[in-house]
């Protein structure tokens, strides 16, 4: 197992970093943040141009076909400079219509993605604790030669800009929810789609209320491969949110040690203090755990879990919880050595804190990923009581 980043994939960061610092530095994402229309237009058609948008589809649809390594380069960058906009949701949802839909859609929609010219949500989950496929509420009923949707979700990540929605819906009566979930491509001024304007605690993630009330879909619309490819879709989220709490905690590091060395108390920069030191030292301890985490992470998706040995579903499970801790501490111990200024709306740091927190309750808590991680050693919950006889 070999982690260290090919030339390649060094060039790709990079190209990442050169790119936000001079397309898209904090002053555009606070200004995206408050814009109706979120992320400008000229900055969407410059990642398609980039390749950033079809970075996993077929080069067949325009894409580049790179693998969740190639692929993370990029997500640790847009993490570091809080890339606000529908980025995410529509690379998540192109991967399940390029592992899922009918070839037909695939030809129609994909090379649309990675040109920029198509926006996509997915709805995967619904509220209540549950951040996994046992936390869909969607129904889907067949009726002739359609579906019907019914169900709703408070928060849809990138709905607000978004042209099709993905949305995984259970259909008809399984036997769980997870044995029935489908995927289902909808139009968003379809009959029956109420998409709600949210006011979030961060503006970057284009979050929008969905509710569907009798929603009628072709079952040409209906990814057929979908209950097989939700795995693959969701690991795939999990991926990017990792390398987003890695780029971002990055950046934290880089606010805090350099206010500390111009920052001055008593006569001297408060960053020759041992207590400030151990600040900056205990972030810098985290952001590199992460790291190694996110690196084998990708490395583990890339690899056929037969060759890896690794149990992909906990894999995962390791890596969001650590992101989740490891950022939230880089917040906490560098708004301690900035002070006061770090919660004001002026400083940037704050930016990063509401990112922690929305990357921290939108997608999972720490508690649910925990419960993963226990689940896969054989701590899951008990057995059901059988009387005896």
């Amino acid at each position: 197992m070999d982690l260290r980043y090919s030339e390649e994939q060094q060039l790709i960061g990079q190209q990442a970093r050169e790119f936000f610092e001079r397309e898209c530095p904090l002053e555009t994402v606070r200004a995206a943040w408050a814009a109706p229309e979120g992320l400008p237009a000229a900055l969407w058609a410059r990642l398609a141009e980039l390749g950033w948008l079809g970075a996993l589809l077929p080069e067949a649809y325009g894409g580049q076909a790179l693998s969740h390594t190639d692929l993370s380069r990029v997500l640790e960058e847009m993490g570091r400079g809080l890339l606000p906009g529908a980025y995410l949701p529509t690379v998540v949802g192109a991967q399940a219509i390029a592992l899922a839909a009918p070839e037909a859609m695939q030809r129609e929609l994909l090379p649309a993605v990675a040109a920029g010219k198509l926006r996509l949500a997915l709805a995967r989950s619904q509220e209540g604790g549950r951040f996994d496929r046992l936390g869909g509420r969607f129904y889907a009923d067949e009726e002739d030669d359609s579906y019907l949707l019914f169900g709703e979700k408070l928060a849809v990540p990138g709905l607000a800009e978004a042209e099709r929605i993905v949305v995984a819906a259970v259909l008809g009566l399984p036997r769980s929810i997870a044995e029935g979930l489908e995927l289902f491509l909808v139009d968003p001024a379809a009959p029956g789609v109420e998409i709600g304007a949210l006011e979030t605690l961060e503006g970057g993630w284009r979050q929008a209320s969905l509710r569907l009330t009798g929603v009628r879909v072709p079952k040409a619309h209906r990814l057929q491969g979908g209950r097989a490819a939700l795995g693959a879709v969701e690991a795939l989220l999990e991926l990017a949110l990792v390398f987003d709490a890695l780029g971002g905690a990055q950046r934290v590091l880089e606010l805090t040690v350099e206010y500390a060395k111009v920052r001055t108390a008593f006569g001297q920069p408060i960053g020759t203090y041992q207590a400030v030191k151990h600040k900056c030292a205990d972030i810098l301890a985290a952001v590199e755990n992460l790291r190694v985490l996110a690196i084998w992470l990708a490395w583990v998706l890339d690899t056929p879990e037969a060759d890896s040995g690794v149990n992909r579903a906990e894999a995962l499970a390791l890596a969001r919880a650590t992101a989740i801790e490891s950022y939230e501490l880089a917040i906490r111990h560098g708004t301690q050595v900035h002070g006061a200024i770090a919660v004001t709306l002026e400083h940037d740091l704050q930016l990063f804190a509401k990112r922690a927190k929305t990357l921290a309750l939108s997608f999972g808590s720490l508690a649910h990923y925990q419960e993963r991680i226990l689940a896969a050693h054989g701590f899951g919950p008990p057995a059901p009581h059988r009387a005896a006889g």
